[in-house]
């Protein structure tokens, strides 16, 4: 079994009751929808935007919990946090980026689990 830093296999699986199929087919569509929310939460933040900043990480976060990434998860609540209350502009720009590096490695280790998956390479179980 692959160890994942980020991602949750089991929690992936329970909420796809164990369907390779069905697992399979939502990866592919979280590894295409994803990141485009995510650039438009980049965008939101480029562009000093704070109530796009806190509707495009609150868009996101609920998203994260279906794959077991529950400290990422946390990490959109906080920029959305931030995003409501307005707070500084370089504090939100620290956190983000922050955030950004989580998100690139939790999409490594989803492409690696749907590459596993979708070669059989990988249990049900793991």
């Amino acid at each position: 079994m692959k160890n994942y830093t980020i991602l949750n296999p089991d929690v992936i699986q329970a909420n796809m009751m164990n369907n390779r199929d069905m697992i399979r087919q939502f990866i592919s569509l979280y590894l295409t929808q994803t990141p485009l929310d995510f650039e438009a939460l980049k965008i939101a933040v480029a562009n000093s935007d704070h109530t796009e900043i806190a509707n495009k990480a609150h868009h996101i976060k609920p998203t994260m919990e279906y794959v077991g990434a529950s400290d990422l998860r946390k990490k959109f609540q906080e920029l959305e946090d931030y995003g409501k209350n307005k707070e500084d502009m370089e504090i939100i720009l620290h956190y983000f980026t922050k955030t950004e590096s989580f998100f690139q490695i939790f999409l490594q280790e989803l492409k690696s689990y749907y590459d596993g998956i979708s070669l059989g390479l990988l249990d049900e179980n793991e």
